[in-house]
């Protein structure tokens, strides 16, 4: 097996992941958010606390 090697700008690298996630259904962009917070206050407190601030701040293209 070969081993294969892409350089990618960051900034194209951005751009994709910003498109992925602008072309998946809104349900599943909650879904992903509500997990990576869930995960950094466990990391970050050992406990997920009983309120959470619903705010969401879309990235500017």
């Amino acid at each position: 097996m070969e081993k294969v090697v892409n350089f990618v700008k960051q900034e194209d690298e951005e751009m994709a992941y910003i498109q992925y996630w602008l072309n998946q259904p809104v349900a599943e962009r909650l879904k992903e958010v509500t997990r990576l917070r869930f995960n950094y206050y466990k990391w970050l407190n050992k406990s997920f606390p009983s309120k959470i601030e619903k705010v969401v701040n879309q990235h500017p293209l």
